[in-house]
Formats: structure tokens, sequence, C-alpha cells
């Protein structure tokens, strides 16, 4: 799906991504970023800016402290800022040349968003059941090499599920694997609350040598329905200073690398 044709709502929320990430970025730049029209993107500053996400300036737009999220617009992602610092650091640990597999999920979208960034990296192969994780990663075609794992597409998930997801992971040995998860705890390990993707899960952690987690602070210290991974197996937690201290506490004493974004 080419940039213009995104959703409004899915590219106002990467535009208050992007602007959280930066601070300041101008309407030119979004413009040729988005591929879409100077005037499209004002249309979505002047929404952003109703929201109280961005504060509208000459030629552009910069951050707001404390901006507030209207509860009746649920694309908005409160966790957007930290997600795209979150997604930095996972992919500032990818190397040129290496293959990556990334699951599905809002946070590992901002890995992608920030694999794209990342002009310097070449000869990358990433393999992913994610459908948005994919239009993320479009742009830099030809520096990555971009490979969808076999499934089924389920009307409650943009992922590629069982049957089938295994066509080509039952085959891989990655440098790499990031996923994402609904709650992680040294007493119910890695856990998510999607039934039908948590076998998936498992095995996207298993593909790679170096196995990481990327998590908000509201999934730190917390447990969903279905454990998929112990963590103390993990080899990299990506996460929010404000994550629970103890948990922290509790992985890094168990092994695990620990890296906080503020």
């Amino acid at each position: 799906m080419p940039d213009e044709e995104l959703p409004a709502a899915l590219r106002r929320d990467r535009i208050s991504a992007l602007i959280r990430e930066r601070g300041f970025v101008r309407v030119a730049e979004l413009s040729r970023i988005f591929r879409t029209s100077p005037v499209t993107i004002r249309s979505d500053l002047d929404h952003l800016e109703a929201l109280d996400l961005v504060r509208r300036v000459h030629g552009g737009a910069v951050s707001t402290s404390g901006a507030s999220v209207n509860i009746d617009a649920p694309s908005i992602d409160p966790k957007a800022g930290a997600k795209a610092a979150i997604g930095a650091v996972a992919a500032s640990i990818v190397s040129s040349g290496q293959t990556l597999v990334l699951g599905n999920g809002t946070t590992t979208q901002a890995v992608a968003r920030a694999l794209v960034r990342r002009e310097n990296l070449d000869a990358l192969t990433v393999i992913t059941n994610g459908l948005q994780i994919a239009i993320e990663l479009q742009p830099a075609i030809p520096r990555l090499n971009l490979i969808m794992t076999g499934g089924t597409l389920r009307r409650d998930t943009p992922a590629l599920v069982d049957p089938l997801a295994d066509i080509i992971l039952g085959n891989i040995s990655a440098d790499v694997s990031i996923v994402g998860c609904k709650g992680v705890s040294m007493a119910n390990g890695v856990s998510d609350d999607h039934i039908p993707g948590v076998a998936l899960n498992r095995r996207l952690l298993a593909t790679g040598r170096q196995r990481i987690v990327v998590a908000d602070a509201t999934k730190v210290g917390t447990s969903s329905v279905a454990r998929f991974w112990n963590a103390r197996d993990i080899d990299v937690l990506v996460t929010e200073e404000s994550s629970d201290l103890d948990t922290l506490s509790e992985l890094r004493e168990a092994g695990v690398r620990v890296e906080t974004v503020a």
C-alpha cells in the first residue's frame, strides 16, 4: 500500500510519533515522507494540535509536553513516543548483513520505522509475519530484503498466523529475533493475549541466536493470558525507565540485558 493510501488515522499516528521523536518536523518533510500533499499534512497537524499532541509553528510542528489524549480517538497511541524510542534502541542492535525476524505489533512497527531511518544499514534480511511491518519496511527496499512468512490472515490481527506460518520459520536460523508482548515478568514469563499468535511468537523468538523483547512500561511486571517464553531466556529487554523496578532488577540478576529509554 503506497503511503498516500494510508488511512488518515494511521498516517496521523505516525506523524505524531515522528514529531515526538524528533521534537520538530517541517510540513515539507512530512509531505515527502508520507507522499501526500502539504495541504493534507497541514490538516493532519491541525487534527493533532486539537488533541494537544503537537503544536503548530511556522513551517511545521513541535512536540508538546504533557500531551493529553482524547479517549474518543483510539487511533492515537498515548505510548507512541515511548515506542518510537524503544524501537530506535532495538534497531540499533541490528547490524548490516544480518538476518532479522521481526514479530507483529505496534512496538515492533516502531522498530521497523527505526530500521528504515538507519540509512547506513545495508544487506539486511527481514522476515516478518506482520502486514503492517512489511508496509513500514517497504521504503528501505532494496537496502534490505523483505520476506513474509507463510500463514493465514485472521480478521482479528493484521498478521499471518497458523496454519502454514511455519513454512518459512521451520527452516530459518536468524541472527536476531525481535518480538513484542502484552506482559513480561519473572514469574509468568513473556506472554500475550492473542491465543492464535502465541505459538507463532514462540517460533519467532526461537529462530534468533539473539532474542530481543520490546515492551513499554505498561507491559513490564504484568502477565497476560498465554505464556510463550521464559523471561530469563531472553537476551535483551528494551523498555522504559518508568517500568516496574523490581521486575527490571530480577531480569538483570537473571542475566538479561535490560535497555531503558526515558
